[in-house]
Order: structure tokens, then C-alpha cells, then sequence
């Protein structure tokens, strides 16, 4: 916000300006100071120059001169003055009124580009908070990002190592890969000579079995034919046998009836002739 002139402010650039030769306006009074409203300058201007007359008895009392002498000259130069201002301000008062009207707009411009800054000023404040916000949240994120950096380091030297154990195993796979092969190739020589061996020992058994199943074959043939030959010797046996029995049978009925006969026709004999004849042996 724009400071406001003070009368001392004022009366040291209007006297700095009449030392230069130039005339005080407000115009040019405002110019250095840079600030300042006409409608607050002009009084102050009035002011500045009924002093002046003062000011001027005082500094331009002559030597020798009497005093009353020297105040009608004082108030003679004190009237040229003011009437010069008076002319003076004759003149610019139509410029003092475009330009009080100039910076009546200014100052319109300036209380509007007051609010925008007021506004700006609430939004810097609202964007130094987030800024804020942001930076405590930037810290905890920095904090955050040192703790996972760590962890990544961390994991970074686990993946290195199991890089190293998984080249190791690697190795040793294709070792056991390589060792395998062999073994399977010396397994599938062995297991080729197996299978030709089984297949010479199928052959053989398959030869001897036929054999056998021929000789086998000839024996079972050969015991039919023993069997057919016994059954029939049996049924040879069997029928002289039975007709054997008969025959002894038949002799031995024929034996009674002849004993019987003799009985008839020989004498009695003593008790160990009349024991009973022994059965002839068949």
C-alpha cells in the first residue's frame, strides 16, 4: 500500500526545487517523491508558500539595513512570489485538473491493481502454505525414497548374489545335463545290447521251446501208444485170467465129480485115508 507525504516530506522537495531554479508545482513535487495525490498536494503547495514569505524575512535580512526597511522588502519579494504563483497557477490549472483527473484514474488503476494485488498476495499465501505443504510432503517422500534407495541397494546386492548362485547352479545343471546324456547314451548302448541279447535268448528259448513242444509232442504220442498198448495188455491179462478161473472152475467141479465117482466105486478107507484129498495147484 502507498505511503502518505508528510508536510516536512513536502516542504524538502519544493525547497529542493526552488534551489534548482525550478518552480514548485505539485506536479513537480509529486515527480520526486515518487508518490503522492493532488488533492493532497495542493493544500500542502498553499501551505508551503504562505511560509515561504516567513521563511524568506528571515534569510534575507540585510546587514545595515533597518528592519523595516528590510521586511517591506521581504513582503515586496514575498508579493512577486505569490503573485507569480498566482499567474503560475492560472496557467497550469487546466494541466492540474487533466492531471488530477489522470491520477484520479491512476489511483482507481492503482486501488484496482491493489485488490488484484491484495488477491495475488491471498494466493501467494495460499500457494506459499501448499508450497509448504508440498515441501514437508517433498521431505517425507525424500525420506521415503532414501529408505527404498537403501532397500533397492539391498536388493540390488541379493539379486547380485543370487545371480552368482544362480550362474553356479547353472553350471552344475548343465554338468548334471551333460553327465546325464552320457549316462543315457551308455543306457541306451546297454539297452540296445540287453534287447539284442534278450532277443538271441528269445530265439533260443523259442527254438528250444519248439523242441520241446516236439519231443513233448512225440511223448505224449509215444505214451498214447504205450497207454493203448498196456489197456490192451491188461485186457489180454484180464481175459486170461478169467478164463483161467474158469478153467479151474470147471476143473475143479470136474475134480468133485470124480472123487464123487470114486467114492461110489472104491471100499472105505481108514481115518487118514478119509482126510480130505488136497486141492490141486492151479
Amino acid at each position: 500500500m502507498a505511503r502518505g507525504v508528510s508536510a516536512e516530506e513536502f516542504a524538502a522537495a519544493a525547497d529542493t526545487l526552488l534551489a534548482a531554479g525550478e518552480r514548485p508545482t505539485v506536479e513537480r513535487v509529486r515527480l520526486a517523491l515518487g508518490r503522492g495525490s493532488p488533492n493532497t498536494l495542493g493544500p500542502m503547495l498553499d501551505t508551503w508558500w504562505a511560509g515561504l514569505a516567513r521563511r524568506l524575512r528571515t534569510q534575507l535580512a540585510l546587514p545595515g539595513v533597518p528592519e523595516e526597511l528590510g521586511g517591506a522588502f521581504a513582503q515586496l519579494w514575498a508579493q512577486a512570489l505569490m503573485a507569480g504563483q498566482a499567474h503560475a497557477e492560472g496557467l497550469v490549472a487546466p494541466e492540474r485538473a487533466a492531471l488530477a483527473e489522470v491520477v484520479t484514474r491512476a489511483d482507481a488503476e492503482v486501488a484496482a491493481a491493489q485488490g488484484r494485488v491484495t488477491a495475488l498476495e491471498s494466493r501467494l499465501a495460499q500457494a506459499e502454505a501448499a508450497t509448504k505443504e508440498q515441501y514437508h510432503a517433498w521431505l517425507v517422500s525424500d525420506q521415503q525414497v532414501g529408505h527404498l534407495g537403501r532397500q533397492v541397494a539391498a536388493l540390488e546386492a541379493q539379486r547380485q548374489d543370487l545371480t552368482v548362485r544362480r550362474d553356479a547352479l547353472d553350471a552344475r545343471l548343465l554338468h548334471a545335463m551333460r553327465q546325464a546324456e552320457a549316462e543315457r547314451v551308455a543306457a541306451a548302448t546297454e539297452r540296445d545290447a540287453l534287447q539284442a541279447h534278450l532277443r538271441q535268448v528269445e530265439d533260443r528259448a523259442y527254438t528250444e521251446v519248439d523242441r520241446t513242444r516236439q519231443e513233448l509232442k512225440a511223448l505224449k504220442a509215444q505214451l498214447t501208444a504205450q497207454a493203448r498198448e498196456h489197456a490192451t495188455v491188461q485186457r489180454t491179462h484180464e481175459q486170461a485170467r478169467r478164463a483161467a478161473d474158469a478153467a479151474l472152475a470147471k476143473a475143479g467141479r470136474e475134480n468133485a465129480a470124480l472123487l464123487a465117482r470114486l467114492a461110489k466105486v472104491q471100499p472105505p478107507k481108514s481115518p487118514a485115508a478119509r482126510a480130505s484129498p488136497r486141492r490141486p495147484k492151479t
